[in-house]
């Protein structure tokens, strides 16, 4: 079906007001990135543009691809699903059409009576005993986005075997011939439940088990941007002793993120609000989460100024006070191909054991359910990838930012006892092993031409590799779809020169290319590797 055909189709069969006042109002250049193709689905689920089209997220495609999830249900004889949503437009909507689809296949349905953050639904999913959990989330994009994320029985990511098959049920499957009733219909009838509070309670207690430290009179500012963190994390600092003070504008739930268009603590635009709170309350600690609070932020008053770290100075700092403070047997930690080698020298000076995986938190959460089959799962004690995702325990098998929240304000009130500052102990750490600095740069790539030229540019430089680096030559290039991690192919490529190194992959939720750049020489030639790196990949992609 080509691209008018498709646009007439929808035309055609589309019963929702709002959404075809939408396709009357689009340029054609809208209406071609909204039907050229359908949404693509992946270990990570979807996430897309909420609209109208084949490839935005609209009742039609949610309904479409959970009518393709519980197929597959079905065929391996599934029965129970756990549904949670984040605090973006439309995402209830969603999750209780899912809802819906599921109950209509005869699932037994038990969705949150609220919104969650991600992590819970990934520990509710083992804790509830289901086969398949769904969180409604386009977690830190923007506020235009909304997604899909499922769970496997373990809560961990689903693997790319059992997505493809998914994604085959999917694709034949006509979202305009669905019929389902009402979601009263099906919870009068008790085919869809609310969760009890029991997953919750045990939840909180799990993360109030791992290191049970107060943090007595420690000053926090937080704010869940708008997200779900809203009311567990302030809830948690309060037990710790903490003084909360909340960011105003973004500590309610809202899809709107009007202080805030990109939710991502990554972002200094999005902790702009909070650095300014930070400083006037001369607070000690900034700590933010993304909507679905499974990404954190952080900010430190540094000399009246505020500081922002990094997703790498974070997993660097987790590393140092957890393998210092915790007496664990044989400790694993796990990190990602493209975050910091540095936390692999802090681990064996503390004679624990450095895990390496692809870039995406279902890899970690495949080494916990490796080490519990072996009887080892306690050994695990820290995951974490770059883009400031974290697992400290093994009570979920994603990236946790309620966890997380604890931990550095934890070591915020340990340095804060010495004296020192986030900063100080970072210098400590690299004047001990090495100033290994990181940076990360993106090139963004939108619609069908943009996807194309993504395209291009990644298969042309597995053609003609490049030969140097930053004026350096290159010492060795890998290619990751070779098999290396497991025999699965990964789309990244991998530069070593004098100095550092260099990593380019596609991401894996947005139209991005990724370029991960690491320096290990002093301070000075490192800012110097970065300026150089950047303006060559500014020319070589532009």
């Amino acid at each position: 079906m080509g691209l008018q055909e498709r646009v007439e189709f929808w035309r055609r069969q589309v019963k929702d007001r709002k959404l075809l006042k939408e396709l009357v109002g689009m340029t054609e250049e809208e209406k071609s990135s909204a039907f050229y193709k359908d949404l693509q689905f992946g270990t990570a689920g979807i996430r897309g543009i909420m609209g109208i089209g084949c490839n935005r997220i609209n009742v039609y495609t949610i309904r479409k691809i959970t009518q393709g999830v519980s197929l597959y249900m079905k065929a391996h004889k599934m029965h129970k699903v756990v549904i949670s949503y984040d605090s973006r437009n439309n995402s209830q909507l969603f999750a209780q059409e899912a809802a819906c689809v599921f109950a209509a296949g005869g699932m037994e349905v038990l969705i949150t009576a609220e919104l969650m953050p991600t992590p819970f639904v990934s520990f509710a999913t083992r804790f509830c005993k289901a086969d398949i959990g769904i969180m409604i989330t386009a977690s830190h994009n923007p506020r235009e986005y909304n997604g899909y994320k499922v769970y496997d029985e373990q809560g961990c990511q689903i693997r790319e075997d059992t997505a493809a098959e998914i994604a085959k049920y999917i694709s034949d499957v006509n979202e305009f011939r669905l019929r389902t009733h009402s979601f009263d219909f099906y919870y009068n009838r008790g085919m869809i439940k609310y969760m009890d509070d029991g997953a919750e309670t045990a939840y909180v207690k799990v993360i109030d088990s791992i290191c049970p430290t107060r943090a007595e009179g420690l000053s926090v500012v937080y704010t869940p941007l708008n997200g779900t963190g809203y009311r567990l994390i302030p809830q948690i600092f309060s037990w710790m002793g903490c003084n909360v003070y909340l960011v105003e504008g973004q500590s309610e739930p809202s899809g709107k993120f009007l202080t805030c268009p990109t939710p991502n603590p990554e972002n200094s635009e999005a902790l702009a609000r909070g650095i300014k709170l930070l400083k006037s309350r001369k607070a000690d600690i900034l700590i933010a989460t993304d909507p679905d609070a499974d990404r954190i932020g952080v900010a430190y008053r540094d000399e009246g100024d505020a500081k922002i770290l990094s997703g790498n100075e974070m997993g660097i700092l987790m590393c140092d006070y957890l393998l210092s403070t915790l007496k664990i047997q044989n400790p694993i930690i796990v990190r990602t191909l493209v975050s910091t080698e540095l936390v692999d020298k802090i681990a064996a000076d503390h004679g624990a054991e450095t895990m390496v995986v692809p870039t995406g938190f279902k890899y970690i959460g495949e080494v916990i359910n490796r080490l519990k089959v072996l009887g080892e799962e306690n050994r695990f004690l820290l995951g974490f990838e770059e883009s400031q995702g974290y697992l400290v325990g093994t009570h979920v098998r994603d990236k946790d930012a309620v966890i997380a929240s604890k931990i550095m304000v934890l070591i915020a009130d340990s340095l804060k006892k010495q004296g020192k500052t986030f900063g100080d102990k970072l210098s400590e750490i690299y004047e001990k092993y090495g100033w290994y600095e990181n940076k990360q740069i993106s090139y963004r790539f939108e619609n069908q031409d943009g996807e194309l030229k993504m395209r291009t540019i990644l298969d042309g430089l597995r053609e003609n590799p490049i030969t140097s680096i930053a004026g350096s030559a290159v010492t060795s290039y890998k290619d990751y779809m070779d098999g290396t991690f497991d025999n699965k192919p990964i789309d990244m490529l991998k530069y070593d020169f004098p100095g550092g190194n260099v990593i380019i992959r596609p991401s894996g939720t947005e139209p991005l290319i990724k370029i991960y750049i690491c320096a290990h020489t002093n301070r000075a030639e490192n800012v110097k590797i970065f300026s150089l790196v950047k303006n060559q990949f500014d020319k070589l992609f532009f």
